[in-house]
């Protein structure tokens, strides 16, 4: 009999599916790998011919979907779904929201019906903002989006009061882009110094500083402002960096900087018998 004051003569070696017992297993696939098409290689890298069939598929389930864009500086998602269910006068197991990024998400519907009631709908408004639509399309990459539009308060400091009437103000935004609603408190006239309107602005066509305003005999340059103007880059036509950081230009430069570089150091062997080649 042995001596029970020894603690290993009880050990046991647990096996592999012992210690999982208990615990929670991934789950596993029920599609058979083996009737998967197998990879093959292009220049030494992985490749993958996909089945057609597979394909469509995968498009079928997006067919009717739309692409939104908001400003998510001041916005919480679930706040953005809550809002558009609302509108939309849907309840959730007839849309699904798929965040993407760049201000974009998926709305992914489940009839043509659905789809035609949204995208045809004159404007839908959230937090002040215009929600912009575009149909959903294959391979759609949010990251090669370019947008040169959004909603932005504007200010017309200076504007004699007797203009402070919404069809006057709402006549203005529409010299910068498309006006969405006008600061209540400007048509309560509990201040004097300016009137704001909210625009949807294209920056890509906007290229002044202030309108001419003319009435009756009356003629004046209306300047306005921008509040929290964003950066726009005019080489690429995007909201989101300005000119001076622009990579393309950053590469241009260098490019730039390269070739003189090698003007100087490698001498174009044509420059005595033909002083037209490399001028542009």
């Amino acid at each position: 009999m042995g001596d029970s004051s020894d603690p290993n003569q009880f050990t046991k070696t647990l096996t592999y599916a012992e210690c999982l017992k208990g615990k929670k297993v991934l789950p596993k696939t029920i599609v058979d790998l083996a009737t998967l098409p197998n990879p093959t290689k292009k220049e030494g890298k992985p490749t993958i011919v996909i089945p057609e069939d597979l394909y469509l598929e995968g498009c079928a389930i997006w067919r009717f979907s739309l692409i939104g864009r908001l400003d998510f500086k001041e916005l919480v998602f679930p706040d953005v779904k809550n809002n558009l269910l609302l509108q939309w006068q849907m309840v959730e197991d007839r849309v699904q929201f798929v965040p993407l990024n760049r201000g974009l998400f998926i709305i992914k519907l489940q009839s043509q019906g659905d789809n035609t009631k949204i995208l045809e709908a004159e404007k839908w408004i959230v937090a002040q903002q215009n929600l912009t639509l575009m149909e959903w399309y294959p391979t759609f990459d949010p990251d090669k989006q370019r947008s040169s539009r959004a909603t932005f308060w504007v200010k017309f400091p200076g504007l004699p009061v007797e203009f402070w009437i919404e069809k006057t103000l709402l006549f203005m935004g529409k010299t910068l882009g498309t006006p969405i609603v006008i600061d209540q408190r400007t048509l309560a006239h509990e201040y004097g110094h300016f009137a704001s309107i909210l625009i949807d602005i294209n920056f890509a066509e906007l290229d002044t500083d202030g309108i001419h305003v003319y009435v009756g005999g009356l003629e004046f340059w209306q300047p306005f402002d921008i509040l929290k103007r964003p950066k726009f880059c005019y080489k690429c036509s995007i909201i989101g960096h300005s000119d001076s950081e622009c990579r393309k230009n950053h590469k241009n430069s260098a490019k730039v900087a390269d070739s003189a570089q090698q003007l100087v150091l490698v001498p174009n062997p044509n420059a005595q018998t033909n002083p037209e080649v490399g001028k542009e």
